[in-house]
């Protein structure tokens, strides 16, 4: 069964049975195949250095104008929660230096679940009605506050009533009807009891990307039918499809988001974006500046071990398992044996998740996940393996992660690492690359990888969104530009095949796709396409060459 199964399950409600806001007809796919325009940007602005004379660090609004611009983004979601000053430099510093630069803003504030002790969204914390009136307000103000969120709605039904949130949009639609409201939520949330209760009340839905139930920021198989279904969902409602990508550790995982992943599930909602499936894409928590993250180096050896993970929330059942496998070549010897570092991290409670290490298939050694303290501390083990490899010429050695029994909420990570191997030879022992283990499972929520440290992960992500960014920039100015129709079809056939060509790792044929269209603006420059127009894209065009020809 595919994974996604699960999905259609919570969304698969007749809208006849239920009472509230009436669904209009399904909106067909064409009518819905202009591109997204939001390249979009959440909570990763830059601080200041020094605290003011109030002891706090404030927003440091021009460096963080700078690599919004620099990364082609159009549209910045500010968080107020970190500083109970964020609201106040919003207002009054980034919010007219985002207007001068041609910056739109989304407001984007915590809900009751994530406004405890000090930290809240200030000043009117959990008083929506204050947000949405003064929100509105600053929109009148500053025409480039086009928008506000709450985070994590879907935690906090019990607050957003259909009755109060129908308060919240006549006190924003009073003052500003253009204003639009898009609750962020998690795409195992999103269903048809959700959109017929409220949908009425919202413009649009922010989904935070992290492979549904299965809760991680490792696998993005799954993000192409996850926007599918969720656009077809809301296309019903008429109502938008926002997509945000982790650029930063998600909560009781392993690791930072590998920079290939941020490429990955960007270029593929930027696809998604060109079809006009989802109106806007978001990174969450882009670090601008690029230190390295030592949180992440947690291998015993070099910089890459053996890593299983089951993530918070996710199901699974009992005979659930994925291993790492090598075929390893047997010397004549009269010992043999298997020394390796391990450990985990996660809820400690046993009985659930094993360890385990196999020898063609047959269990030598099991350990509880529980059984070492979670500290991160690597514990070495020592199996006696001669019963099983006496006389072999070749075996297989494998490390798996099992369900003893089935879990709904227990989240853990296992590791392995420096192996030394007594009387067979084993490639790759450290894990330094991805080479040579091979992996299988009977579970996608149960993930196996060898997780390299990245010093550098947050200049390459960086890098990937600035140029997947910038790529996507070029085929939508000239969607929305005013050039001819004819002349502006032939333009987008030529950006949109560099889009296929750099997503697909071409970029020799991008850049070849780059001076052709180059070459097709300058003989309609002046004539057919404005100078202004012209010359703006021909330096996105010399921009996109250098990223192309740095990759």
């Amino acid at each position: 069964m595919k994974r996604l199964g699960f999905y259609f399950l919570l969304t698969s409600f007749f809208i006849s049975v239920f009472t509230g806001f009436a669904a209009p007809k399904s909106a067909d796919a064409a009518e819905a195949a202009k591109p997204g325009n939001i390249l979009g940007d959440y909570a990763g602005v830059i601080r200041e250095t020094s605290p003011r004379s109030d002891g706090i660090y404030h927003i440091d609004t021009p460096s963080s104008i700078e690599k919004m611009k620099e990364l082609h983004i159009n549209t910045y979601y500010f968080l107020i929660w970190h500083e109970k000053t964020d609201w106040d430099d919003l207002r009054n510093e980034f919010l007219p230096a985002a207007q001068k630069a041609g910056i739109n803003v989304v407001v984007y504030v915590v809900p009751p679940t994530e406004s405890t002790g000090e930290r809240k969204s200030y000043p009117y914390t959990t008083d929506y009605l204050a947000w949405s009136r003064e929100i509105a307000k600053l929109s009148v103000q500053y025409p480039n506050v086009i928008g506000w969120a709450i985070d994590d709605f879907n935690h906090n039904l019990n607050k957003f009533t259909p009755e109060y949130m129908d308060q919240m949009k006549k006190t924003s639609e009073a003052i500003n009807p253009d204003l639009f409201f898009t609750p962020l939520m998690y795409f195992d949330s999103l269903n048809e009891p959700f959109l017929q209760t409220r949908g009425a009340y919202i413009d649009g839905v922010i989904i935070a990307f992290r492979d549904g139930v299965y809760r991680n920021t490792q696998v993005f198989a799954s993000e192409q039918e996850q926007i599918d279904a969720a656009f077809s969902l809301l296309s019903k409602y008429n109502l938008s499809l926002y997509w945000m990508i982790y650029a930063s550790q998600l909560s009781n995982t392993p690791a930072n988001p590998s920079a290939n992943y941020i490429r990955e599930a960007t270029q593929i909602a930027l696809k998604n974006m060109k079809q006009g499936k989802i109106k806007g894409t978001i990174s969450y928590v882009l670090k601008k500046n690029f230190e390295p993250e030592p949180t992440d180096d947690k291998a015993y050896d070099d910089k890459g071990y053996l890593n299983f993970f089951i993530g918070s929330g996710v199901p699974s059942s009992a005979g659930n398992y994925t291993q790492a496998s090598q075929r390893v070549r047997v010397n004549n010897s009269d010992n043999y044996s298997l020394t390796f570092q391990t450990m985990n991290l996660g809820a400690d409670v046993s009985g659930y998740h094993k360890k385990q290490l196999l020898v063609d298939g047959k269990v030598v050694w099991e350990q509880d996940t529980a059984e070492i303290v979670p500290d991160l501390l690597w514990k070495p083990v020592t199996v006696d393996l001669k019963p099983y490899l006496t006389g072999k010429s070749w075996a297989n050695i494998t490390f798996r992660f099992y369900e003893r029994k089935g879990v709904n909420n227990f989240w853990t990570y296992a590791g392995f690492d420096a192996l030394q191997p007594v009387g067979f030879t084993v490639n790759n022992p450290n894990f330094t690359d991805t080479t040579s283990w091979n992996f299988s499972s009977n579970y996608s929520g149960i993930i196996g990888e060898i997780l390299q440290y990245d010093e550098q992960r947050r200049e390459r992500a960086y890098n990937h969104i600035k140029v997947s960014y910038a790529t996507y920039e070029l085929y939508s100015s000239i969607y929305s530009s005013n050039v001819e129709s004819s002349t502006k079809s032939s333009l987008l056939k030529k950006a949109a095949a560099i889009m296929t060509y750099h997503f697909g790792d071409q970029n020799d044929r991008a850049i070849q796709g780059l001076d052709s269209l180059q070459s097709k603006i300058a003989s309609l420059k002046g004539k057919g396409i404005s100078v202004d127009q012209a010359e703006a894209w021909e330096a996105l065009i010399k921009e996109l060459k250098e990223y192309y020809s740095a990759v």
